[in-house]
């Protein structure tokens, strides 16, 4: 069929909504590979939607955020009560915002070619997508309870391409260089260290998730604004300020005593 880009990008919204729908069918002891499954064919469709102008960098930095993001709100999707009063408007709210993340995907693989007003929209855009995704997959974490050196090297590793595909759609060039990886790596290395920490906090199921997906904002919003040059002394306030508040809430709403 000879589609647009708008329409592959609506028909791979419509199918993986159906798809996070149809988690409600599935057994619980095959959620798991369900999951993975759902992530495989977030990344497949978000490359099909975008195959025009892709190159092998953009093949696989443009389909880290939609794939994190699927899997995110699919694995959280989980969690919800099964009851189609609640999972049905969170899927429809997922299908909406996938659109938008695949149109913003699309401005990136555009404006890598050429330059188009659009960029700073679809940066924001994909900037607080980011955050969505980081938050979902988090919680997901929480909730498993695990032992306090898994959080810390599972957030680092999910944490790292979340963080490069930020830093890499900043200049956008044919490869990834050395210093995003660096760079990635070591901001994800803090958040799994911040994760580990956090694990021996009392803290509410949200407030975990929240802190660290807060903490990830003030680092990127530094990173990038470095990168850009467009940081100073009231930026870098602005970020600290933004940190400190939540290691208040994250401190006084913490149950110290049990």
């Amino acid at each position: 069929m000879n589609l647009n880009k708008r329409q592959k990008i609506v028909i791979s919204t419509v199918i993986l909504t159906i798809g996070l729908l149809s988690t409600q069918l599935v057994d619980f002891n095959l959620r798991f590979r369900f999951l993975g499954g759902l992530a495989i064919l977030a990344y497949a469709l978000s490359v099909w939607s975008l195959w025009e102008g892709l190159n092998l960098t953009k093949a696989f930095v443009l389909m880290i955020l939609p794939t994190f993001f699927a899997a995110g709100v699919a694995s959280f999707y989980f969690l919800l009560p099964v009851r189609w009063l609640t999972r049905l408007p969170v899927a429809l709210l997922f299908g909406l915002t996938f659109y938008l993340l695949l149109l913003a995907q699309n401005v990136f693989n555009v404006a890598s070619l050429r330059t188009i007003p659009l960029y700073r929209a679809a940066s924001t855009a994909s900037f607080l997508f980011t955050l969505l995704a980081a938050f979902f997959i988090y919680n997901v974490v929480f909730a498993f309870n695990l032992l306090f050196i898994w959080n810390g090297l599972i957030v680092a590793l999910i944490s790292f391409p979340l963080i490069l595909q930020v830093l890499w759609s900043i200049q956008m060039e044919d490869r990834i260089s050395g210093a995003i990886v660096i760079q990635s790596a070591i901001l994800s290395l803090v958040l799994g260290e911040l994760a580990l920490s956090f694990s021996f906090w009392p803290m509410y199921p949200i407030i975990w998730p929240l802190t660290l997906s807060s903490a990830m904002y003030v680092f990127l919003g530094l990173a990038t604004g470095i990168l850009r040059g467009r940081t100073n002394k009231r930026v870098v306030w602005e970020y600290v300020g933004i940190g400190t508040v939540m290691f208040l809430v994250s401190f006084f709403t913490t149950s110290w005593v049990g």
